[in-house]
């Protein structure tokens, strides 16, 4: 019954944050100025520097995971005497 419930949950928020995102966009007033750009460019902004900042997070933790695991033991070689 709580999946179902986070389900609704999550499609509400999902609606609700598609129908802000297209207000900030479409319909902010040009002249409400933030750092010298209007609103409806920093709404395209943002999302831009967050999913470049996703990315190279990723890869960040990618190098850090190759960078501090050790290398592999090399096998072990065999004698001789044993290989037969």
């Amino acid at each position: 019954m709580i999946d179902k419930t986070l389900g609704w949950l999550i499609l509400t928020v999902s609606i609700l944050a598609m129908v802000g995102y297209f207000c900030w966009l479409f319909l902010a007033p040009e002249d409400l100025v933030f750092l010298g750009k209007p609103l409806s460019e920093w709404a395209l902004i943002v999302p831009v520097i967050f999913i470049v900042y996703a990315f190279l997070f990723v890869v960040a933790w990618i190098g850090w995971a190759m960078a501090s695991t050790p290398p592999p033991l090399p096998p072990n070689k065999k004698a001789p005497e044993d290989e037969e």
